[in-house]
C-alpha cells in the first residue's frame, strides 16, 4: 500500500463526467421536424476534468431520465419535483404521468482521463416522451478501476446500497437546439467522489449539472511541455483544475463560474511554480489566458 500513500499525500484534484441536454434561446421557438410528433430528442455527451491518476476506467452500464410529461421544458422548477415520492404523486393528479425513459448508449468502461481540455463523447441520446426532465440516472457496473501510475490499479467500489446514482435538473441548466431538442451537460466531480477508506478506493458520485451555453470557459498554453503538472483557477469558494495536454501544453477549463481568477500554475521536476491574477472571466465567454512559461 505505499503506492497509495503516497499518492494520497499529494492529494486528488478533480475530474468530470459532463453530459450534454442543451439549448440555444434563439431557436427555441421552432421544432426539428425529423422529431416524430409528441417526442424529443436528447443527447448526452461525457468528458472529463483532470485528477492525479493515470487512468480513471467507470463502467456504465444504463443512462435513463426522468420525465415529467404533464410539464414543458421551459415550465418553471417546483420545491418538490425532486422528491423520491414526486413520481407517485404526480401519476394520478392533473393527468400528469411521471416515469424513468431509458435512452440509448454504447455500454461499457469509459477511460475518463482520455476526455479533458475539452474533449467529449456522445454517452446517451435517443426520443422519449414529450415533457420535462427532472433527473438523469446513471447505473455503474462492477468493471470499475483506478491507476496510480501507468502499472500499479485497484478496484474502484461503488460506495452505498445500489449500483446507480441520480442527479437533479434544474430549468435554467437545459436549453434547446428547437422546441424538441435538447442537451445536457454534467459536470463528475472526482475530487469529491473518489476516497480512500479501509483499504479500498471508493466511488460516491459527486455531479452537477451545467449549461455549456451559459458557463463560460478558460483555456491556454503552459511551458515548457510536460513540465506543468497541475493548474489551479481559484476565485472565491470556486476551484477548478486542468492538466495540459502532453504534447502542445494546451489546456481548457469548462464550466466556469463568471468571476475573477488567480491562476496557479504547479511545475514538476525542478520547475517553479507560478501563479498569474486578475483573470476576468464572463459568463458564455471563453477567456484566452496569455501564455505562462515556467523556469527552473
Amino acid at each position: 500500500m505505499k503506492t497509495v500513500t503516497k499518492w494520497l499525500a499529494f492529494g486528488i484534484s478533480a475530474a468530470a463526467l459532463f453530459v450534454f441536454f442543451a439549448c440555444n434561446k434563439n431557436n427555441s421557438s421552432t421544432s426539428n421536424p425529423s422529431i416524430p410528433p409528441g417526442k424529443s430528442q436528447v443527447s448526452i455527451y461525457m468528458m472529463d476534468d483532470p485528477i492525479q491518476f493515470t487512468k480513471v476506467l467507470i463502467d456504465i452500464r444504463q443512462v435513463a431520465v426522468l420525465v415529467d410529461t404533464g410539464s414543458k421544458q421551459t415550465d418553471g422548477d417546483e420545491d418538490d419535483q425532486w422528491d423520491d415520492n414526486y413520481c407517485g404523486r404526480h401519476r394520478t393528479q392533473e393527468n400528469k404521468s411521471v416515469f424513468w425513459d431509458t435512452l440509448n448508449i454504447t455500454p461499457g468502461v469509459y477511460d475518463l482521463l482520455k476526455l479533458r481540455n475539452g474533449v467529449d463523447t456522445l454517452l446517451a441520446n435517443g426520443l422519449i416522451p414529450s415533457g420535462k426532465i427532472l433527473k438523469v440516472k446513471i447505473t455503474l457496473g462492477s468493471d470499475n478501476t483506478i491507476y496510480t501510475d501507468s502499472v500499479t490499479h485497484y478496484p474502484l467500489e461503488v460506495f452505498g446500497p445500489h449500483p446507480y446514482f441520480t442527479i437533479n435538473v434544474r430549468r435554467v441548466d437545459v436549453s434547446s437546439v428547437s422546441s424538441n431538442d435538447f442537451k445536457l451537460w454534467l459536470d463528475f466531480n472526482l475530487d469529491r467522489s473518489v476516497f480512500f477508506w479501509n483499504g479500498e478506493f471508493l466511488l460516491k458520485p459527486y455531479i452537477v449539472v451545467f449549461n455549456d451555453q451559459v458557463q463560460a470557459k478558460i483555456k491556454g498554453e503552459a511551458l515548457p511541455r510536460r513540465k506543468v503538472a497541475l493548474i489551479t483557477a481559484i476565485s472565491g469558494s470556486d476551484t477548478l483544475y486542468a492538466i495540459p495536454d502532453w504534447e502542445d501544453g494546451d489546456y481548457q477549463i469548462r464550466n466556469v463560474p463568471a468571476g475573477t481568477y488567480s491562476i496557479n500554475f504547479k511545475g514538476r521536476d525542478g520547475y517553479k511554480d507560478t501563479t498569474i491574477t486578475n483573470i476576468a472571466v464572463t459568463a458564455g465567454q471563453t477567456t484566452k489566458v496569455p501564455t505562462v512559461t515556467l523556469h527552473q
